[in-house]
């Protein structure tokens, strides 16, 4: 099949699930919130359209993103202390392969998304 015949199906797809009224919804409940607590509430839509964008044209990464995520927060979630998060988030496999200056680089791609899942996880529970 096609690309273009795949972005069809997949616009088609988010069409007749109703994900266009959910995003809607999501977007106007977080621009609530962030009302409520004081926020720039442009600004709120602005990621939320990011966001959108992001899932939308980029999947792949979008799922890698939020799984990525998911992980980050199991860690600040959990009641141990855990003294590298970094090198828990990183594929040991995929380390073993790497040249030590590849490695570095990889690990510090790491650490530079972990800030980012944490900054989110912050605002998220502030």
């Amino acid at each position: 099949m096609s690309t273009f015949k795949e972005y069809a199906k997949k616009a088609k797809n988010r069409l007749k699930s109703g994900f266009w009224e959910q995003a809607k919804k999501d977007i106007d409940t977080e621009k609530e919130i962030a009302a409520t607590n004081g926020l720039n509430a442009r600004k709120v839509g602005e990621e939320q359209h990011r966001r959108l964008q992001r899932q939308i044209y980029d999947y792949d990464g979008f799922c890698e993103e939020q799984e990525f995520y998911k992980r980050v927060e199991a860690i600040l979630d959990s009641d141990e202390i855990i003294s590298n998060p970094i090198m828990r988030l990183a594929d040991k496999e995929y380390m073993e392969t790497l040249s030590p200056v590849d490695r570095q680089t990889y690990v510090t791609k790491i650490a530079a998304k972990y800030r980012q899942a944490v900054e989110r996880y912050r605002q998220l529970r502030s």
